[in-house]
């Protein structure tokens, strides 16, 4: 349930490069809600969300770095960890995506998760569970009188 086709931004951008990757408000090109922010080594330093980063495209000094306008020490999800977890703690936040890291320190940024990617996995398991039971069901014919 991992989407790994994001848009990261690097730490070290500046609004002007950013602009350049995401598009100008009202109009983006990209549609994407959060943004990870990421060092060198793709290790997750914090996160920006859409609206935020359009704020600060449209106010701040075109020199302003990314590490600078993301909110830093993001929730986080891991890619070995249950869908119900995920979604435990996307109710217990009330946020509906999450950065995907890998465990450990480093946090490398596997990708995106959102409430979605959630409901289309869960809409896949409720389908597969169906089609089990058309297979399981037997269908009894009617005694001869």
């Amino acid at each position: 349930m991992v989407r790994t086709n994001v848009v990261a931004l690097s730490a070290t951008m500046t609004l002007e490069q950013t602009r350049a990757i995401v598009g100008d408000p009202p109009r983006p090109r990209r549609r994407q809600r959060l943004y990870p922010v990421v060092d060198a080594d793709q290790r997750l330093l914090g996160v920006v969300t859409r609206s935020h980063l359009e704020h600060s495209m449209q106010t701040g000094p075109a020199s302003m770095r990314i590490g600078d306008v993301a909110q830093s020490l993001p929730i986080v999800a891991y890619p070995d960890e249950p869908l119900r977890a995920i979604v435990h703690r996307m109710a217990s936040t009330g946020l509906t995506r999450f950065p995907v890291v890998e465990r450990g320190p480093e946090r490398r940024l596997v990708g995106m998760v959102g409430l979605s990617d959630l409901l289309a996995g869960r809409s896949r398991t409720l389908d597969a569970e169906h089609r089990r039971e058309r297979v399981f069901s037997l269908k009894l014919g009617r005694g001869a009188s």
